[in-house]
């Protein structure tokens, strides 16, 4: 794809994502921001048939593919994505991006595309992308800088690919223990993953309650309704709540809020929380951001320990509200 006489950043890179049903309200801003760069061509792995559905009713950007493939229902959802036939992938474009919903490869320079990345280490096979932290609360309130996360997300030469090692990394040529191996920083050279972790309190919420990862970031999923009318906050939001509290320092692109479906979003959410325990929730979470700001000097310090290490770290609202007293 061109853009005047020029090769868009993206040009004949194809993307692996995962869809499922609390990704709607934000589908179209994920499909046409990759499309605005280059991409051509979505795989989008559904693990049930509501999921399926919803993918083939989604309108997409002019001249862009979707391919919908089915994976086991039964498996957690970073188990499932293993067994997606790569091989059978790679004649679709020559380079293949492995990217969640909420991350958005992001060129910070408008003078590098991929090919030219790749053409810089012949001998590479995977470019590893950071993850550029960009969570944010309110749609009318993005934020204008993000900061370096702890991991990010591979982009590989898709004749080289041989299965998905985890969500962030490829087995190149042959099955190795070493997703890493043959890989290259691409950070360096500006190109980031804005990983927009919340895109709004709302999205935090419905993660919430829909998040299928056996992790510790969602181990209190089954609880998180009645922790929230108790007064306290699950797992997840009180990640966001430190993530929050994290000083931006690199710019980021404007973000286009025009094509989230708010009102979508709200319905999904009605489905598992009432308007006041919404209420209630973001009266807690205002609460413990206010009294964990303090407690951040005591607190390993970003991104030098992942959110899964600070999942089991972060004190409950109940703790803060007892230290202070």
């Amino acid at each position: 794809m061109q853009t005047g006489s020029h090769l868009l950043p993206l040009a004949d890179v194809q993307l692996i994502t995962r869809f499922c049903r609390i990704e709607a309200p934000y589908w179209s801003s994920f499909l046409n921001h990759y499309s605005s760069f280059g991409v051509e061509c979505i795989h989008v792995c559904v693990q049930s048939n509501a999921d399926a559905k919803a993918v083939e009713a989604a309108a997409l950007p002019d001249g862009f593919r979707c391919q919908l493939h089915r994976l086991p229902p039964e498996l957690p959802p970073d188990q499932a994505l293993k067994q997606l036939p790569l091989k059978a992938l790679a004649d679709g474009a020559a380079y293949t991006l492995l990217a969640d919903g909420d991350e958005y490869l992001t060129p910070l320079r408008s003078d590098v595309g991929v090919a030219q990345l790749f053409a810089l280490f012949p001998d590479v096979k995977q470019l590893f992308i950071p993850w550029l932290m960009a969570p944010f609360l309110d749609g009318g309130q993005p934020p204008q800088r993000g900061y370096w996360g702890h991991i990010g997300k591979p982009l590989v030469r898709s004749e080289r690919m041989a299965a998905i090692a985890c969500d962030h990394g490829f087995l190149v040529d042959e099955i190795q223990a070493n997703r890493r191996f043959g890989s290259a920083p691409a950070g360096v050279f500006g190109w980031a993953i804005a990983h927009y972790w919340a895109r709004g309190f709302r999205e935090c919420l419905l993660k919430t309650f829909h998040n299928r990862f056996n992790d510790a970031k969602s181990v209190d999923r089954f609880e998180a309704l009645d922790l929230i009318r108790a007064g306290e906050l699950p797992i997840r939001l009180r990640l966001l709540a430190f993530l929050m509290l994290q000083q931006g320092y690199v710019p980021l692109p404007s973000w286009q809020e025009q094509w989230i479906d708010r009102d979508l979003e709200a319905q999904l959410l009605r489905r598992v929380l009432s308007e006041d325990e919404e209420r209630r929730c973001r009266c807690s979470f205002d609460r413990y951001q206010q009294l964990l700001r303090d407690q951040l000097p005591h607190l390993p310090l970003y991104p030098a320990a992942s959110l899964l290490t600070l999942a089991q770290l972060l004190p409950s609202l109940a703790e803060l509200e007892a230290a202070e007293t």
